[in-house]
Parts: C-alpha cells; structure tokens; sequence
C-alpha cells in the first residue's frame, strides 16, 4: 500500500455508487468480526435518493479501488472506514479532516469509533484522542439457529413492497417518524415523499422483497423495515425501521423483522444486523424482543484542536 499513489475525491455522482458499495462491502467482510461503519445498505440509505449528485462523502482510491471513505454527519464530527490493508492511510486521512474543521472555526473535532475495535482505538488515542459521548449500539442476530414463529395479529398481515405505491410507502415512513416524543424527539418531521422512495428504488442493491411492511385489514401500512442483504459479507442490515405511533409495544415490529429475517436466512446470510442511537430505549427494547443481541457500541473519540 505505501508505494501505491492515492487519489482523493469527492462522490461525484451514481457513477461513484458502484465503488462505494463495493467498498462498503468489502470492509463489512474483511473486518468480520469487528463492526463496520458502513453496510452497503447503510450507504445507500444515506446517499437515497438522488444519487446522481455530490455528496458530502470523501473517497481515498488506488488503482480505481475506494480505499477508505469519510462522511461528515456534522462540520466537527466524522464517520471514517478504511479497508483492513490500507490502516496506515489513518493519520493522513485524520490531519486532512482536522484541517477541514479548522477552516470551519471548529477547535473541538470527534469521531466516531466502536469499541470493539481497539486497534482503530489506540490508533486514535496515539493521534491525542480521548473517549467522549456515546453515540450508538449495534445488535446481532445468529442466522444459523432456526427464527421462532411469530404469529400474526388477527386484522394485520405481512407483506413486502413488490408492487407498492410509492406515495403509500412513503407516508408509512412518514407516519412512523413524525411522531419521536418517546425518545424526546415530539416535534421530529419526516420529509421522506414518493419520490424519495422512487429513489431508493434505483439503488442496485434495493431488494423490494426485503422492504417488509406490516399491513392493516383498512390498508393502512404500520410497520416498515427495509432489509439490505450482502452476499460477500453474509450480513444483512435493516435500515431504516420504523413502526406507526398509533400501533407501537403491540409486537408488529417483530413480524416485520422476522419475515425480512427469515427470507435473507432462506438466501444462505449467517447475520442479521441493526443500529440505533445509544439512548432509543423503544428501538433497543423491540430489537431485543426480536432475538436481537446488543455486540458493540459506537463512541465519539473527541480532540481539541490548535488554533488554525
């Protein structure tokens, strides 16, 4: 790797995507059994829906392959992955964005880290970096052991999203993150419409097979879990969930899940995986009911900078 040129950039637009999902997918599986920051379902979720633009994502390459890969979810917090064979690109790839929050009157810089992984963190602590908040919790589930039944409610069936109207999928999306009060959150709006759903719909890696949805007898769609399935890693990663507010703690969530989780265990996946801000209690409670089991958490490793 050191005598190998590096070319850094910008996502430029969908004909970034391919790398980048490739790349997700490649750290996902050679990092196995540490955590990854990002699944390939986890980018394009973030990157959804028009991926035919900039974004704010920096990609380091060599020969044509994504290297490593920085996002900024805030101008002073960082999300960063590097491939298993390319570590030594940290320290660049750390005083590049350190330089970057400096020109944003930025003196404090965190970035994220999950525990698990504490060759990433005395990587980070040898920069001058020190453990700060907690940020989020990740959940496994053994795919090898059989899923047990979860009966459906008389009045609700499971369904997946063949064949949906986008404007229908997309309010169930809405209806379930309009309403946050549970996690003091009470004024949260989500803007996700039909067209961000055609969107996502053009992700090559979105299967509507594993966007599971629970349905009422009136039609109304009450829970919806997308499903992202990666072969090479055997993990599949659910991003986003959400369930209706008027219908929460009655054991839907769990349908939703266990369909999308049988369906990728049917496909030969070893894994099921989800993440979830360290403080939804509602979320890290109905993961839980679904056999879901906390393996690692994600912290903010945080360092006060000079003054630029």
């Amino acid at each position: 790797m050191p005598n190998r040129s590096i070319d850094i950039r910008s996502y430029e637009g969908v004909r970034d995507l391919g790398p980048l999902l490739e790349f997700a997918s490649r750290s996902f599986a050679e990092r196995l059994p540490l955590n990854a920051c990002w699944h390939p379902g986890d980018i394009a979720w973030q990157l959804m829906p028009d991926y035919d633009r900039p974004h704010r994502v920096r990609m380091w390459l060599s020969g044509g392959r994504v290297e490593a890969v920085t996002m900024f979810p805030k101008v002073n917090q960082l999300w960063l992955e590097i491939l298993p064979d390319a570590e030594e690109l940290l320290p660049e790839l750390i005083e590049r964005a350190e330089r970057s929050v400096l020109r944003a009157n930025r003196q404090t810089f965190s970035i994220r880290a999950f525990e698990g992984d504490t060759r990433r963190i005395a990587a980070l602590e040898a920069l001058g970096y020190v453990a700060g908040e907690p940020e989020s919790v990740s959940f496994r589930i053994d795919l090898a052991e059989p899923l047990p039944d979860s009966p459906t409610p008389k009045g609700f069936r499971v369904r997946d999203s063949v064949d949906i109207d986008p404007g229908a999928r997309a309010k169930a999306h809405r209806d379930a993150w309009d309403d946050l009060s549970e996690i003091g959150q009470p004024n949260a709006r989500s803007q996700f419409s039909g067209d961000h759903y055609r969107g996502l719909m053009t992700a090559p890696n979105y299967d509507p097979t594993l966007d599971i949805l629970v349905e009422a007898d009136d039609g109304t769609l009450i829970v919806n879990a997308v499903c992202w399935a990666d072969e090479r890693s055997g993990v599949g990663v659910f991003e986003p969930v959400g369930t209706h507010a008027r219908y929460r703690k009655r054991g839907l969530t769990k349908l939703a899940m266990r369909e999308a989780l049988r369906r990728i265990q049917e496909r030969g996946l070893k894994t099921g995986r989800v993440g979830t801000a360290h403080f939804n209690q509602p979320a890290i409670s109905a993961y839980s009911g679904v056999g879901f089991e906390l393996f690692d958490r994600g912290r903010w490793w945080t360092k006060v900078l000079g003054v630029a």
